[in-house]
């Protein structure tokens, strides 16, 4: 009997073709497109013909206040029974990257190959930003190199790999797990904020969907409230100054700091936490996705 496949990668989407380009390709380079599972909100074709070779689920065009909280509780679900087929489990929305540091000499496929005993995995989060007066170049091929200024973000810390029997909160921002596994090396690239005009055409999509909702937007993601937007998150990230470094260190030790139980269920997570400047990629970076 063939023993288990390393690992399978889980996202849901909804018109997002951009992004889900370059997740199918990133990922299904790692693993294989079969070992993607691609929840299609609405039965897009278009999503299906982006996704083709892997795993594609239409999902009725249903969007209520509970949305976040009934999405998120399929993915952890559907997650959990992946585990006796695959080693690992990722879940993660389709503009989050999961990357090893390339200077370790490992890609994210061998980084998981590496790994023994029950554990979940929790990837430094980081946001790569737009600074469209340095950045004038698109974005049609490579987006890392393209873009080059990203900061920390323990919203984006999120313990999104696991082997075991795991709980994640709404959003994958928390476990039910008081192991805290960390890797210097690990990290989640957060793309929301990647190219000002996709980000802007993006959320005028998605405001519009919590619009529908009236002003009882229950359980939806913050990130799409009027409050949020006009707020003008994508100025304020853009904003920050800009430091030639790439350290972590201090962000990290915060994390292992910070971490303790977020509520009476046990979930656990780090304190808040958004860099203060926006550091620099390395070129070795450049070209991975």
């Amino acid at each position: 009997m063939e023993r288990k496949k390393p690992a399978c990668v889980i996202t849901m989407v909804r018109d997002d073709y951009f992004f889900l380009e370059r997740w199918v390709r990133y990922y299904g380079d790692l693993f294989g497109r079969d070992a993607l599972y691609v929840f299609n909100h609405g039965g897009d074709p278009r999503i299906a013909e982006i996704a083709a070779g892997c795993n594609v689920m239409g999902l009725p065009d249903v969007f209520t206040k509970s949305f976040d909280a009934t999405r998120w509780r399929l993915l952890q679900n559907f997650g959990n029974g992946l585990r006796g087929y695959y080693d690992f489990v990722l879940i993660c929305d389709v503009d989050e990257f999961v990357l090893v540091d390339p200077q370790s000499g490992h890609d994210l496929a061998s980084f998981l190959a590496r790994r023994r005993g029950p554990m979940t995995l929790t990837a430094i989060g980081v946001e790569v930003v737009h600074k469209p007066e340095l950045e004038p170049e698109g974005i049609e091929g490579a987006m890392l190199g393209a873009r080059r200024y990203l900061r920390y973000t323990s919203a984006y810390s999120k313990p999104c790999l696991f082997n075991c029997p795991t709980d994640l909160s709404r959003g994958g921002h928390y476990a039910r797990t008081s192991d805290l596994r960390l890797f210097r090396g690990l990290y989640l690239f957060h793309m929301r904020y990647m190219d000002e005009s996709l980000y802007r055409d993006t959320i005028a999509r998605r405001s519009a969907q919590v619009a529908t909702l009236g002003e009882d937007s229950g359980m939806i993601s913050w990130n799409w409230t009027p409050e949020r937007m006009a707020a003008d998150p994508f100025y304020e990230a853009a904003a920050q100054p800009i430091s030639a470094s790439f350290d972590f260190s201090e962000d990290l030790q915060h994390m292992k700091d910070s971490w303790a139980p977020r509520n009476e269920g046990g979930l656990h997570g780090f304190e808040r936490r958004i860099g203060a400047e926006l550091q620099t990629l390395p070129e070795r970076f450049f070209g991975l996705i």
